[in-house]
């Protein structure tokens, strides 16, 4: 994929995925609105991240050996092989997904006692209740996730990236309507909300020639490969999703709240992180998994490094940007209705802690990718180990020290760590990544950076005393900092900068 079309398929995405994270936004607003920080929204978010949380053991670690393997059948076997491996892999995935549903529907309470240690009696029937409600959607989910990933290895990338609009649809009305008539709404909410999802994605999969047929073959060379693969990407994906398991359990027994605040302050982090480098990774990690079947190393490594460039150049004034805006930022998303003084003030400080990893969390989930694009998924599980028990630690002890604050500042912490493991390790194993240029480039970005943070902290001073309304002040602020963080970077001669000026204006210049 060439500089032009890489650049139109990420604007593209970088759109949809925009509008999602919008209505997400809202959907996230109505829930705050409705029900604020307290114990009925801390069950439904545990509740519906339940779910989520358990597909990824099985359906997200699938489909993440899945490309890189449909890539290899269909580059041996041909078209037809490929699409017969894809009926085998769902057929395995909908047998292993349907454990976790008779787990769920069974022993719902004992599944709310893990994800939050903290919850009363009453908080825990009703996430019990939840649970039970939207177990089915697990199906759903692993359905989705594999017909994602089958989209994504025929470069559709733009469908799997808007399949979150449906179902934020039907959640944010679900959310209203059980407000006047019940929280058990919420649970049919969520299961309604993914067989939407499904019906969304199936027209772009029919389109590509593809329907399911059912076909178990356990002994199929590709199928062994791929779990051989997946084996270490599930135990990674295990050991990752203890870490939020352990986070709310903790932020259960900190405070009540605790669980919604820091869900919240995540999600507006995480909205930062997918508006501005999901679109990046994805396009990267399916054209990685082409380029290491056809053996062209060099160019992983360049788009990798690239990759990195463009990440630090975004991000570095992104992290600046929240920290200082933190405070209008929630209120402008979520302060309305039940969410009261006390949640803006736990969600904003959570959300300054989260967002100092922010740069450090797209690292590795760019490092990751690129590792399973090569199949080489035992590595990214050790580290994974490792940050994951440095974070339970640090959740311990910060957690004792700064509240929920801490248990933020615990993941960013171990997110670093990950990364710089990570690049270690690619450089060790694939040879040079261009370090000296990747650092020369963080460091001209955070020179603009601290140049951006003196203008907005000026502006604020003035605007203060004015009479503009918050999102008018908020909008002059994020404009103010894009300006002078690009004029910036024009006067020093950022690489990134210069090579989207060069080609745009077709013209060369000098760095």
């Amino acid at each position: 994929m060439n500089f032009k079309s890489l650049t139109q398929s990420s604007a593209m995405l970088m759109v949809v995925i925009v509008i999602s994270k919008l209505i997400g936004m809202l959907r996230d607003v109505v829930l705050a609105n409705y029900f604020g920080t307290s114990n009925i929204s801390d069950a439904y978010l545990i509740a519906s991240s339940v779910p989520v949380l358990l597909f990824y053991f099985i359906g997200h670690s699938l489909s993440t050996a899945y490309i890189p393997m449909f890539n290899k059948v269909k580059h041996e076997k041909g078209s037809l092989s490929s699409l017969r491996f894809t009926d085998n892999l769902l057929t395995i995935s909908l047998l292993l997904s349907s454990v976790i549903v008779v787990t769920l529907l069974l022993f719902p309470s004992v599944v709310v006692k893990l994800f939050a240690a903290g919850f009363d009696s009453e908080t825990a029937q009703i996430s019990a209740n939840l649970i039970r409600l939207c177990a089915p959607s697990i199906y759903l989910m692993t359905i989705i996730n594999i017909y994602g990933g089958f989209l994504q290895a025929n470069r559709n990338f733009l469908a799997p990236a808007a399949i979150s609009l449906p179902r934020n649809i039907v959640v944010v009305i679900s959310v209203m309507l059980a407000a006047s008539f019940g929280y058990d709404i919420l649970g049919w909410g969520l299961l309604v909300s993914y067989i939407f999802e499904f019906v969304f994605l199936l027209p772009f999969v029919l389109r590509k020639h593809y329907q399911y047929r059912p076909f178990l073959n356990l002994k199929d060379e590709y199928i062994k490969k791929t779990l051989y693969v997946v084996a270490p990407i599930l135990l990674g994906m295990c050991v990752g999703q203890v870490n939020k398991i352990v986070d709310r359990s903790m932020a259960s027994t900190i405070i009540v709240g605790g669980i919604s605040a820091l869900n919240y302050a995540s999600i507006i982090n995480n909205a930062v992180q997918e508006i501005l480098v999901t679109g990046i990774i994805t396009i990267l990690f399916a054209n990685c998994a082409e380029l290491v079947a056809k053996g062209e190393h060099d160019r992983v490594k360049i788009k990798l490094s690239n990759t990195i460039d463009s990440l630090i150049f975004i991000l570095i004034p992104a992290i600046i940007g929240v920290i200082l805006l933190a405070d209008p930022i929630v209120k402008l998303i979520l302060c309305r209705g039940e969410f009261n003084q006390k949640s803006l003030q736990m969600t904003v400080g959570a959300l300054r802690c989260y967002s100092c990893g922010l740069l450090f969390l797209a690292l590795r989930d760019t490092l990751v990718k690129v590792f399973y694009a090569y199949k080489e998924t035992r590595i990214t599980t050790l580290v994974s180990i490792c940050a994951i028990l440095i974070n339970i630690g640090l959740n311990i002890i910060l957690g004792k020290l700064f509240g929920i604050n801490g248990l933020a500042i615990a993941t960013s912490i171990s997110a670093m760590f990950n990364s710089i493991v990570l690049i270690v390790a690619f450089y060790k194993f694939h040879g040079n990544i261009y370090i000296k240029n990747i650092m020369n480039n963080l460091a001209k970005s955070i020179i603009c950076s601290i140049g951006m943070c003196i203008c907005i902290l000026l502006s604020q001073k003035l605007l203060s005393q004015s009479d503009i309304n918050g999102l008018f002040s908020l909008f002059i602020q994020v404009l103010i900092g894009m300006t002078i963080y690009l004029l910036l970077s024009f006067c020093v001669r950022s690489s990134v900068l210069m090579t989207y000026v060069a080609k745009f204006t077709n013209r060369k210049l000098q760095l």
